[in-house]
């Protein structure tokens, strides 16, 4: 396809080779070193570099209590169940959030409820939980959508009047702040996200927050049943690093392509899910290899953020008409995660023609769900309109100044030629 833009020129060529990626995993040597060492660690070796690192994610997190897991779907589960949830049991979720978590939900015999959102920050405000609150309900899930703080306080203020615990999904959160606090704080619990993208790395891996002596004890009791492997994350840390490489290929524009036409919109997305949850078992614990890993980035965690953050006002001041940034700021600092905009015109040839000229871009289900469809509700317009319009412009720190450019001069040719 040859798209002629507006404005300055660009070379009008189907891009085969050679993209600016989606997404980019920050591997290090010493990721490397870390997994060596932790294969000869012996238990003990591994639950102390564990402790170490939980102790600074309470440190960081306000001294809340905090257990390293398996993953954020199993913090949530394992809260879940410190919580006392059983089969018909309902919750409000937010209605724009990751479907597998809903997934899981119910398969537990769980029943939850969709909470509207907000057309600019993509999150549940306290008026749309109110709203979705029954007498059936027993916990509210809200989520600060990537990266980006929620009205956590407002909605705190509609839970605690009802006196419904409040979970809060931080797993793009780490680092964001409200009023001083740190994100996870103000709930019952909250659960964090150690996957390879999001702004704590760890190969995979989640946190358990909480303020609850009662629901950690719970918790603790079974991750300490857990057999203490590095294998299982050492297998996903080298398949990570062999799908790094492929993205840094020059091969990586053609398997774009194939990965993400139109009728594949959504399908490798859920593979590439399946696939993770495959490698790394649902039960497996915390490796002292990840945990070092952990430590490391969470000591330049502030930088980082810091650093994402202001490649992020770059690109927003960069979008052409058209498309619009998610607002962040409304209600804190947010942490660096994903830069979602919202594009009100064809986003299937956005993406198209964004492609052709060497930038792959993601749309509709390959950014979040939208779950209102998924449970047949049809009181969620907010969730639909950012379900409909939503595309993920990359943001990671392979964004040098040329490629930045390069972004801006792609977007401003493809968004009208897309209109």
């Amino acid at each position: 396809m040859t798209v002629v833009p507006p404005g300055p020129t660009l070379e009008p060529v189907q891009v085969v080779f050679g993209m600016i990626p989606r997404r980019r995993i920050e591997i290090e040597r010493a990721d490397f070193a870390d997994m060596l060492r932790g294969l000869g660690d012996d238990v003990a070796q591994a639950a102390a570099a564990v402790r170490e690192f939980e102790d600074a994610a309470s440190a960081a997190l306000d001294g809340c209590g905090v257990r390293a897991t398996a993953s954020g779907r199993d913090a949530l589960d394992l809260i879940l169940d410190g919580l006392g949830l059983v089969a018909g049991d309902e919750l409000v979720v937010p209605a724009y959030t990751l479907g597998e978590l809903v997934i899981r939900m119910q398969v537990r015999g769980l029943r939850p409820v969709a909470a509207d959102v907000d057309v600019d920050t993509f999150a549940v405000t306290p008026q749309s939980v109110a709203r979705a609150i029954t007498p059936r309900t027993r916990v509210v899930v809200a989520l600060h959508v990537f990266g980006a703080p929620c009205d956590i306080t407002g909605i705190a203020t509609v839970t605690a009047a009802r006196g419904l615990p409040l979970i809060e999904d931080c797993a793009h959160a780490f680092g964001a702040r409200i009023n001083g606090r740190a994100a996870g704080s103000f709930g019952t619990a909250a659960l964090f996200s150690l996957e390879v993208a999001k702004p704590v790395a760890a190969f995979g891996g989640g946190l358990l927050t909480s303020t609850s002596a009662d629901l950690l004890a719970k918790v603790a009791a079974r991750l300490d049943q857990r057999q203490r492997t590095p294998w299982p994350a050492t297998r996903k840390a080298l398949m990570k690093s062999i799908e790094e490489l492929a993205v840094r290929s020059p091969a990586y524009g053609l398997a774009a392509r194939l990965m993400f036409r139109k009728k594949k919109v959504g399908s490798f997305e859920q593979f590439y899910r399946s696939l993770h949850d495959r490698v790394r078992p649902a039960n497996a614990a915390f490796s002292g290899f990840q945990a070092r890993m952990a430590l490391r980035r969470l000591a330049r965690l502030s930088q980082r953020n810091h650093d994402l953050d202001a490649l992020w006002r770059q690109v927003s001041a960069s979008l052409p008409s058209g498309l619009t940034a998610q607002q962040r700021c409304r209600f804190g600092q947010p942490a660096a995660y994903n830069f979602v905009a919202r594009y009100a015109g064809d986003l299937p040839a956005l993406r198209r023609n964004a492609q052709s000229l060497g930038l792959d871009l993601a749309i509709h289900g390959e950014v979040l769900d939208d779950v209102a469809a998924m449970l047949g509700q049809r009181d969620c317009p907010g969730a639909a309109q950012v379900f409909a319009q939503a595309v993920a412009i990359p943001l990671h720190r392979g964004i040098d100044p040329t490629r930045l450019q390069r972004i801006g001069e792609i977007l401003a040719a493809v968004a009208v030629a897309a209109a």
